[in-house]
């Protein structure tokens, strides 16, 4: 099969599928139904993976798609930087549109009162008397949530990353920046259409959508370097459902933005992302021995070496490839070299 027969078949089912449900059940999103939505909004991406992969392409499905699990520290990363977006995100929500944090068990009562009347807010001073919240308020917003993102979460999350991080991933030819950019531009896809009906956004949908949408693509070559440096898609799923777990935290913490100013997929978790990506170039610039974002782009270094006049390029063993050209010359790109140098 040609690849891009391959890749209309998955993009028709996973984004078909997944805007499919998105549409069918636009009224819903912002209803107690829209977290279960989620999962379900997930499962075409899931599906398209695994009926390509395997009855399409008849390939394995754990080792190609980075199903790897062999810890690392990358992992610890995975799980605890959401906790650092969630500061940053704060900050710039402080920064740019001068949202106040809640910080202290009293700024978070006194909010939580003031959308209460009658007899739910009597129950709820009734509660406190019983079980006043515990100080700093935000500390234990945090610790409640990342549980969430290395057991429950990341079985939700792993089913859409199986298909961006993973299949997407392996499929997608070109350099770093190509492969971030077009997995990128497919999730935000994905991730918008939701939005847009009111899911994350329920006060401002559309202006929601461009701004997860714009995380996406800020997010992409993160995600990737992840994906990369962990070699393993569940790395990328850990981080993930560590955001959605926090969201709740973030929701509490940044309560007086808006819905589209506040971290995560609003304006201020773009930006906290954008200094994530800074901390990805640093790391692979200084750090890294294996180049991912700075790697010369794909063929740069034969076309050189062609041009040299009476000096015939020598024969490139494997290791000395560049992460890019391993990219499209292995079934695993560049994951297990960038992996084991990083």
């Amino acid at each position: 099969m040609n690849r891009p027969k391959m890749f209309a078949i998955w993009m028709g089912i996973a984004l078909g599928g997944s805007g499919t449900i998105a549409v069918a059940f636009a009224d819903a999103w912002t209803g107690p139904w829209g977290r279960f939505l989620t999962v379900v909004h997930l499962m075409p991406v899931l599906l398209a993976t695994i009926f390509v992969q395997g009855p399409i392409l008849k390939q394995p499905v754990l080792a190609p798609l980075g199903l790897n699990l062999k810890l690392g520290r990358w992992w610890l990363i995975a799980w605890l930087s959401p906790v650092l977006l969630l500061a940053l995100g704060v900050l710039f929500a402080w920064l740019i549109f001068g949202v106040d944090p809640v910080l202290d068990a009293q700024s978070y009562v006194d909010h939580k009162r003031a959308l209460l009347s009658g007899e739910a807010l009597e129950s709820f001073d009734a509660q406190l008397r019983e079980s006043p919240p515990p100080s700093p308020i935000w500390f234990w917003l945090v610790v409640q949530g990342l549980p969430a993102g290395v057991t429950l979460n990341m079985l939700v999350a792993l089913a859409g990353e199986i298909g961006f991080r993973g299949f997407l991933f392996r499929e997608v030819r070109g350099g770093f920046w190509r492969r971030a950019l077009l997995i990128g531009l497919a999730e935000a896809a994905f991730l918008a259409l939701p939005a847009a009906f009111g899911h994350f956004f329920p006060e401002h949908p559309l202006r929601g959508a461009a701004s997860i949408a714009a995380w996406a693509l800020v997010a992409s070559p993160v995600l990737v370097y992840l994906r990369v440096r962990a070699d393993s898609t569940v790395a990328v799923a850990i981080f993930r459902g560590t955001v959605l777990a926090l969201g709740v935290a973030a929701a509490e913490i940044a309560w007086t933005a808006e819905d589209w100013q506040r971290p995560f997929f609003g304006v201020a978790g773009v930006a906290a992302m954008l200094v994530a990506l800074g901390a990805c170039a640093l790391h692979d610039r200084f750090v890294a021995k294996t180049r991912l974002i700075f790697a010369p782009a794909p063929g740069a270094e034969g076309q050189g070496a062609a041009k040299k006049k009476k000096q015939p390029a020598p024969s490139k063993a494997p290791d000395d490839e560049t992460p890019d050209e391993a990219a499209d010359a292995s079934e695993e790109p560049a994951a297990a070299s960038a992996a084991r140098d990083a």
